[in-house]
């Protein structure tokens, strides 16, 4: 259980960084943050209870490298097999398309 309070912490700490980066509307250092993402155990508890996934989605959007992009996507991609019910727009019309940084897919 301490090791999952020392994960949420990192990962609520990192969304912050993340969320300052959009703000300035600078993307330094989004690379190394992502990449400290890819490394830590992901749980879908821990993407509900740090809403991560918010965080990482503004960034992404932000975003014009594709490195970036590309890593973040992989990312979603990974935690999206974590749910029963991949995340989906809330619009009628846009039910059932999957959202992935800034494209929308079938």
């Amino acid at each position: 259980m301490e090791l999952a309070w020392a994960l949420g912490d990192e990962v609520v700490h990192t969304a912050k960084k993340m969320d300052k980066m959009v703000q300035k509307k600078s993307t330094a250092g989004a690379l190394d943050l992502l990449k400290e993402f890819k490394n830590i155990p992901m749980t879908l508890n821990l993407l509900q209870s740090t809403r991560i996934g918010m965080s990482e989605n503004a960034l992404c959007k932000q975003s014009t490298e594709e490195e970036i992009t590309s890593l973040a996507k992989s990312l979603i991609k990974s935690w999206e097999k974590l749910s029963d019910e991949p995340s989906t727009y809330k619009d009628p019309e846009e039910k059932g398309k999957k959202i992935h940084c800034n494209y929308i897919t079938k």
